[in-house]
C-alpha cells in the first residue's frame, strides 16, 4: 500500500513571512546629532591648539613688540632672550624699541636710545630686536597718570 503524498503549500506567490526566518529591515534614518558632535569636537580640538600656543609662545622673543620688556638669562655669546612683565621687569632688563623683521640690524640706527640688539634667525625667518634702556614712568612703576592729576 502506498502512502498518498503529503501536499505542499504552494509558495510560488506568496511573500515571505516573518516567521520564515527573514529579517524585515526599517529605512535608516539619518542621525543630525552625531555630524554636529564630530564637528563640535573638532572646532574644540583646534582652540584649545591654538590657546595651548598662544601660552606657550607668550614669552618667546619672536612675538615681542615695540613696548614689550625683555630678559636675557644667558651670556651675551649665548643669549636666552625672554619676554617680562615690564612693571615686574628687574634692572638689566631692556625694553624693545623696534622689531625689524629680516637681518639688517642697521635699521636700529635710526631709533634713538638703542644701546643692544638682539638677531634671532629661526628657519626661513629671521628678526631682530633694536633694545633700549627701561626708564621708569614719570609716576615711578605704577604707570602713566591722567592728565588734571597730581
Amino acid at each position: 500500500m502506498t502512502s498518498p503524498a503529503a501536499e505542499l503549500p504552494d509558495t510560488t506567490d506568496a511573500p515571505p513571512s516573518p516567521e520564515e526566518g527573514t529579517a524585515t529591515t526599517a529605512p535608516r534614518s539619518r542621525r543630525f546629532g552625531s555630524g554636529l558632535l564630530a564637528g563640535l569636537v573638532v572646532v574644540l580640538g583646534v582652540v584649545l591648539a591654538l590657546a595651548a600656543a598662544a601660552y606657550l609662545y607668550r614669552d618667546d622673543p619672536r612675538s615681542a613688540q615695540a613696548g614689550d620688556c625683555v630678559h636675557n638669562s644667558g651670556t651675551e655669546d649665548a643669549p636666552d632672550v625672554t619676554i617680562v612683565d615690564c612693571p615686574a621687569a628687574g634692572p638689566d632688563d631692556l625694553k624693545v624699541l623696534k622689531v625689524v623683521h629680516g637681518v639688517d640690524e642697521t635699521q636700529c640706527d635710526t631709533e634713538p636710545g638703542v644701546i643692544a640688539t638682539y638677531t634671532e634667525q629661526r628657519r626661513s625667518s629671521t628678526f631682530v630686536l633694536c633694545l633700549g634702556t627701561r626708564a621708569p614712568s614719570p609716576a615711578g612703576d605704577l604707570g602713566p597718570t591722567a592728565p588734571g592729576t597730581a
